[in-house]
């Protein structure tokens, strides 16, 4: 009797299963897939410099089966174009040229196609540069109607003269590169969950992303001379400070992986001998102080000890003497006359 029952469930076990409608499966059977991972070589610089158009960068791409079952047989690479300007309301606007790279079917400009045996195997780069001349080409016939009406050749903008075939690219530009990755069995990934794109999952990414910085050469010694001090009182106000300082001061180059960070520069005392001589005090310094120099805009980025942020306001350029005018969060400020000692002009610091 027990033998029979135990064969009789197994029958309406083997029906059940049989007749199990997979629809109604809760647990479906994904597809594998595979991912591209693209960055810069250790070596490359990160962004064009403006007004130097022989930079390149130097990109290293790679696809990744994780399961190692699918196979690459094709990847195209496109470039991306946005353009900052402002409207005729005075807006700040974005003229995206190729598109966006997260709407499907968006654009951009193919710029390279590696297929067939040029394709490396799972998990081995591809290397390639790319040069400002490589995006103009394939933008330079673009127009955009920046007044929402009238259409402007983006290469030939009276907004924006600094802009020209020879030196095409601007402060403000921004670049993408993107792929799109075929696989042997006929399916195509060219855009992933933001677990990939977003979220920084390991040795994955959707994109490439690179400007235009301008050069800068602050580096040197500095012979300083301040006055009109004052001496602040923690709500960003203070009482002057008499007296007249003079000393050196360097600003030196930062440096990066991949070489020297363009237009920032490390300091040992945001303050040019403030805090020694009206608080008797170290200098105004913390390892995140550093002046920026972005496009001839003279700022600071950081913080002293303290934890105060500082202003730098440019009063005057006349060959090696730059005249600034700064104050900080806590209500000390000054006025300093640098000097180059190497003797060489300032750039038309603002």
């Amino acid at each position: 009797m027990n033998r029979f029952k135990l064969l009789f469930a197994a029958l309406v076990l083997a029906v059940l299963s049989s007749c199990r409608d997979e629809s109604l499966n809760p647990v479906p059977d994904y597809e594998t897939a595979v991912h591209g991972w693209g960055r810069f070589q250790s070596t490359s610089a990160r962004n064009f410099v403006f007004a130097e158009p022989g930079t390149s960068l130097s990109v290293d791409f790679r696809w990744n089966a994780i399961d190692g079952i699918n196979k690459v047989s094709k990847i195209e690479f496109y470039l991306y174009f946005d353009e900052s300007y402002v409207d005729a309301e005075g807006n700040n606007r974005l003229a995206r040229h190729g598109g966006r790279f997260q709407d499907a079917n968006a654009g951009g400009k193919l710029f390279k196609v590696v297929e067939g045996s040029a394709v490396p195997g799972n998990r081995s780069d591809i290397s390639f540069s790319i040069s400002q001349a490589d995006i103009y080409n394939l933008y330079k016939e673009a127009k955009f109607k920046y007044d929402g009406s009238t259409e402007v050749a983006v290469f030939n903008n009276p907004a924006k003269p600094d802009r020209s075939p020879e030196s095409p690219f601007v402060k403000g530009d921004q670049f993408e590169l993107s792929w799109i990755i075929y696989t042997e069995d006929g399916r195509k990934f060219d855009y992933w969950s933001d677990s990939i794109c977003s979220e920084e999952f390991p040795q994955s990414s959707c994109t490439v992303k690179f400007g235009v910085v301008c050069a800068s050469d602050l580096a040197g010694e500095l012979d300083y001379v301040q006055t009109e001090m004052v001496k602040g009182d923690g709500s960003g106000g203070g009482a002057a400070a008499p007296g007249t300082l003079t000393g050196t001061i360097a600003w030196t180059q930062e440096m990066g992986p991949a070489g020297p960070i363009l237009g920032s520069y490390l300091t040992p005392d945001l303050s040019f001998g403030h805090y020694e001589a009206v608080w008797n005090d170290s200098p105004a310094y913390s390892a995140s102080a550093r002046v920026k120099d972005a496009c001839n805009a003279l700022s600071t980025a950081g913080t002293d000890q303290y934890s105060d942020t500082y202003t730098y306001n440019v009063l005057s350029v006349i060959g090696p003497k730059l005249t600034i005018r700064w104050n900080n969060t806590y209500g000390d400020a000054g006025t300093v006359e640098l000097t180059r000692k190497d003797g060489r002009d300032w750039p038309p610091l603002k």
